[in-house]
Formats: structure tokens, sequence, C-alpha cells
């Protein structure tokens, strides 16, 4: 067998030649395969003669016939020259099949090159905070209003009130639509102008408003509407006092005390996550910033499709149906979040050689156990799930790359700073930054005048 390499960027390009038994025999088996199924006026199926299907199906056969050869022959001649595609995205191409010979091009993308630079020591700022009681008062206020109820009233309509409503759009093109439900006034559910005409009403008022202007998806205004808001029922919201039946309810304790206690060590858990959260963020634009290499693009495509898809899945939460015009356009934005992305594995997968860290199979059945509960499966189902879509290696670098992050942030140089000291150095930092892009535009102009004294 015969195999060139040629390299081009990230891409290599095998040209493979063979011939003898081993092409001649899968040959015969394409052959085979295809008198089992093809159908030719003169002959029973099953029995059209060999030389009949290599005539009048040559080029189906020859890229059968390379595409079980690559299946059969490839992994060899991969570890013949020493490569490893990124992934499975494989293509083959220019195929020549004559009797026993087979000649064949074969494209994958390998993964890059690079030193690893200094990762050890990496100074990273962060906000100390201290719980204050009025955190504790302020997360007790967030948990009566989610435990508001609300009671029918014969008030006037202010922000904070749930009205029930029954609404008529007319548009200016003929149009209508009318239905009922339930907003909170102020909660961004109904255009301002409207919310305006309806605070002061009470139950059973209308209003109107014309002129409202129409919007299509993609924000553009197409038109505008005449809309008439009857307001059905008036709710105003009663909080719940803050006392040991109420904690209770709530399951924070026996007391209000008890309760404060275990708001406390809530609020510091949360502060604890989110200093994770954004030391690791802050981790990986360190090292993002430190690389520039080529990445290959069939993992960039892979994973700009993921971003864009839970871009989708987000807006869906939020009731938001996203047509192709919004994904393409999100597609664009998140290119660059992509190719970060894909740089800072390669980055990441690089550290953990060299540190010698690795993902366990208990490692990676325990956290599928943990995604099991909450998707309400077994770790089984899942786990069979994940190997059958492709995603096992997904969830195995997600662990990897936690522990790589940890890793660094034990050698990291952590600075506690206060908000105030925090917000000045940014301050100075963007002063300088500014000061720094005048310099350099004042020096670029001084040079286009050099040049162009030169040409005069």
């Amino acid at each position: 067998m015969g195999v060139t390499v040629e390299e081009k960027g990230l891409v290599r390009t095998l040209t493979i030649e063979e011939e003898g038994n081993d092409v001649e025999k899968i040959v015969n088996d394409v052959v085979k395969e295809l008198q089992k199924n093809v159908n030719i006026p003169g002959f029973r199926k099953g029995h059209v003669p060999a030389s009949v299907i290599k005539a009048r199906y040559k080029s189906a056969l020859k890229e059968e016939v390379a595409r079980k050869f690559i299946g059969e022959k490839l992994q060899q001649i991969l570890e013949e020259k020493d490569l490893q595609p990124v992934s499975p995205d494989i293509t083959f191409g220019d195929v020549e099949l004559q009797g026993n010979k087979l000649k064949l091009k074969v494209a994958f993308e390998v993964a890059p090159k690079f030193e690893l630079k200094p990762y050890e020591g990496l100074e990273l700022e962060t906000i100390k905070h201290e719980i204050t009681e009025e955190d504790v008062q302020n997360y007790i206020e967030r948990l009566r209003d989610e435990n508001a109820e609300w009671e029918p009233s014969d008030k006037k309509v202010e922000e904070g009130d749930m009205i029930k409503i029954h609404y008529h759009i007319k548009a200016d093109s003929g149009e209508e639509e009318e239905d009922e439900f339930e907003v909170v006034v102020g909660a961004g559910q109904l255009r301002p102008e409207i919310e305006e005409e309806i605070k002061g009403k009470k139950a059973g008022e209308e209003v109107t408003v014309e002129n409202v202007p129409l919007y299509n998806e993609r924000g553009e205004e197409f038109g505008t509407a005449t809309v008439t808001v009857k307001i059905l029922e008036v709710k105003k919201k009663k909080l719940p006092k803050f006392d040991d039946e109420f904690v209770k309810k709530v399951g924070l304790g026996e007391n209000v005390e008890e309760a404060k206690q275990k708001i406390r060590e809530q609020i510091e858990n949360q502060i604890k996550v989110a200093k994770e959260q954004e030391l690791n963020q802050k981790i990986i634009d360190k090292l993002a910033e430190q690389y520039d290499f080529e990445v290959p693009t069939s993992l960039v495509k892979a994973e700009l499709e993921y971003l864009v898809q839970d871009y989708a899945r987000q807006l869906e939460n939020y009731g938001i149906k996203p047509n192709q015009e919004m994904l393409a356009a999100a597609a664009q934005g998140l290119e660059e979040t992509a190719i970060k992305n894909v740089r800072i594995m390669f980055v990441i997968n690089k550290i953990a050689e060299k540190e010698g860290i690795t993902v366990t199979d208990e490692e990676l059945d325990k956290e599928i156990e943990k995604m099991a509960e909450v998707y309400q499966t077994t770790p089984a189902e899942l786990k069979k799930y994940l190997e059958e879509q492709g995603l096992i290696n997904n969830i195995r670098y997600a662990i990897l790359k936690s522990k790589v992050l940890d890793l660094l942030k034990e050698k990291a140089n952590i600075i506690e700073m206060t908000k105030e000291e925090y917000e000045e150095k940014m301050k100075k930092e963007q002063k300088e930054e500014v000061q720094e892009e005048a310099k350099e535009e004042k020096e670029e102009k001084a040079e286009e005048k050099k040049e162009e004294a030169k040409e005069e």
C-alpha cells in the first residue's frame, strides 16, 4: 500500500493507493450487495451478472468500495503515519477504481501544535464580600415576595398589582385578536404605553390606546393597532410576616433566629459558588489572552452548533420561538466564542497531560448519576443516551476542565479587594487604556504625515 501525506494548516490529506486481493475482495463484496438489491429489466433480482453491475453502477461501486476500504484500513494507516483526526469529520474523494487497483484521497484535521505558556501564579482579582444584615434582610424580603398572596381589591391599579384583563387588538390591516389573562403591572408583561393608561383605573373600567406600533420577530415595525383593555379584576399583594410560623412553612427551621442563621449559610454558599465561577472565568480569560494558535474548523463548527442550540433553548424558556434569521444572527455573534472555547480546550488538555490529571470511570459515573437526578432518569439510561449521541466525551472533558481549573486556582495569586478598591482599580485601568489608545492614534497620525511629506 502506498500512502502520501499532504499538510496544509491543520488539514492532512492522504493519497492512498492499493491493489491486489484486499481490493478485489471488497469489490466482490460490494457487487454481491448490489446484486441483492438492484432491479434490472431482463434479469431476476439477485441474479444480475457481476459484469453488468460493474458497468451500470460504476460510480456507486467505486464510492462504496472506497467507503468500505476506509472503514477497514484507515485506523491501520493512521497508526503507521502517527496521525490522529480530532473529529469524526473525515472526507474522501478523487476515487479511482480499475480492476483490483484503488486510489483515493482522505482528508481530516489534526490537533494544533503549541507550547504551553506559564500558568502558575496567575493574578486573579476578586471582590471580598462580607455578609451584612442588609444582605440577610434582602434575602428575607425576596423570600416574603416569593410567598406572597394576592387578594382581590377595589383599589385603583398601581405598579406591583396583579390584574386580570380582557384585551382586544385591531391592527390597521384589519386583523383582530382578543384574549384574557393575568399580569403584574410593572413586570414588563404589557407595553409601557398601555400600562400607563391602565394605572389609576379600577376593575370594570376600560382603556383604549390607538396607534400602538406592531413589531415582527426581527424587531422591525410593520404597522400599528388599536388596543382596548378592560380591567376585570385587581389584586393587591399581601406579604407574609417573617415569623416562626412562616419560617416553619418554608423549611428554614423552628424560629426566626434559626432561620436567619440558615439564611446566612445559604448566602455564604451562594457567594462561594459565584466566586468559584468568577475565578474560573477569569482563569479562562487569562489563558485565552496568551494563545492565538489555529484551531480545527470541524471542532469550531460543532461548538458553534452547541452554542446556538443553547441560545435557542434559553429563548424558548422565555417563551420565544427563534426563527432561522435569529439563529443565523446568533451564530455570527457566537463564532468568536466558539473559537475561544475550542482553543481553551486544547490548552486545558495539555495542562492536564503535563500535570498528570485524568478522569476515572468512577468520576464519570458519579457525574452521570448527578445529571440523571436532574433529568429524572436512571444513570444507565442517561449513559446509554450519551454514548449513542457521542456526548460522553463532553462530560469527561467537563470533569477534566473542572479539575484543571481547581489546580490553577490553587497555584494562582488571588487578590481580594473591597468593592471600592476594585472599582477604583477598574477606573484607573480604563483611563490608562484610553490614554494608550490616544497615544497610538497620535503616533499613527504622525507617521501618516511623515509619509505624506516624503511623497511631496
